[in-house]
């Protein structure tokens, strides 16, 4: 480097010099540098490696073409590591779909007339460890030589977003409605929030426990009177790819009631899907609504079984 002074009777040129060696020694500290086997080292930008070449772009000598059997090695700069992390778009969300619908229906003549009909849907919009919608609703409606001895149905709206460093835990809302004419319960609304934790969320195995608390209020049949009660909110959901083509879900929800010990509701849904194609399949239901003090003189346990045809509407 050569420096070179001045005289003059005005202010001398070291800021310019202090300047114009900063601008230098910048320019140089962010330059990639390839070192050869011969010693040598060309300094520039890396604009194009490969397994057999490297490419140099330099100022003195424009681009530089350098087969790799020749490089000892090459150093490149963060500024070349930030432009390519500056091109990466954001990771969008994974989100899945599930949507389905299934209905079942069976007839009896001869001596007897009977007939049940049943009507099940579901639509989940899940993004990983974001949030989750869910929408869940099923009718069942039965009669025996045209006398009705069954007619219920059964609704949930749920939302859950998770939290935490590894996002297993999440807060849920969920809105529960249901009807059961021989129950006497003209209807029964749940809103319940809590928390959650996922065990497992695997394609093959789901495995989730929740607890919270809600407010369970009852619209009887008749003259009776309507009931309001705070209860605990537990869930567990547990979901098992049998087989190639078997899955295996459970779902229990417990309503213990906080006011009233030892009065409680559980209702469990229990179902094997056998799937025929990527969206069809056929599901048997096993469905159990049991209440330790149940109203009026109907019976604590009540079980529905289903078969059902299923069609499936994925991502």
């Amino acid at each position: 480097m050569i420096i070179m002074y001045a005289k003059s009777k005005h202010q001398p040129f070291t800021p310019y010099l202090l300047l114009m060696v900063f601008c230098i020694l910048a320019n140089n500290s962010f330059a990639d540098e390839v070192y050869l086997k011969n010693k040598d080292k060309i300094s520039g930008e890396i604009i194009e490696e490969s397994e057999d070449d490297v490419s140099v772009k330099t100022e003195a000598m424009g681009v530089i073409l350098i087969k790799k059997e020749f490089v000892d090695r090459i150093i490149k700069t963060d500024r070349i590591a930030k432009k390519d992390e500056s091109k990466k778009e954001p990771e969008k969300p994974q989100i899945i779909w599930q949507r389905e619908i299934s209905a079942g229906y069976n007839m009896s003549r001869g001596n007897t007339r009977n007939e049940q009909f049943s009507l099940n849907a579901l639509i989940n919009r899940n993004r990983k460890h974001i949030d989750e919608w869910t929408f869940k609703g099923n009718m069942f409606y039965s009669e025996a030589d045209k006398k009705i001895d069954a007619q219920k149905w059964h609704g949930i709206g749920r939302y859950a977003f998770s939290f935490w460093t590894r996002k297993a835990w999440y807060n849920f809302y969920r809105l529960e409605v249901d009807h059961d004419r021989f129950a006497d319960v003209y209807y029964r609304i749940i809103p319940a929030s809590g928390v959650g934790y996922w065990f497992f969320d695997l394609p093959e195995t789901k495995l989730l426990a929740e607890g919270g608390l809600g407010l369970e209020y009852t619209n009887y049949y008749g003259d009776e009177k309507s009931a309001s009660n705070l209860v605990a909110a537990p869930r567990l959901f547990y979901e098992q790819q049998l087989f190639e083509r078997i899955k295996f879900t459970q779902d229990i929800y417990v309503y213990p009631k906080l006011t009233d010990s030892g009065a409680y509701r559980v209702h469990s849904e229990s179902a094997f899907t056998l799937s025929i194609n990527d969206s069809l399949g056929l599901r048997l239901s096993l469905i159990d609504d049991y209440n330790s003090k149940p109203h009026s003189d109907t019976k604590k346990n009540d079980l529905t079984l289903m078969s059902s045809l299923v069609c499936s509407f994925g991502n």
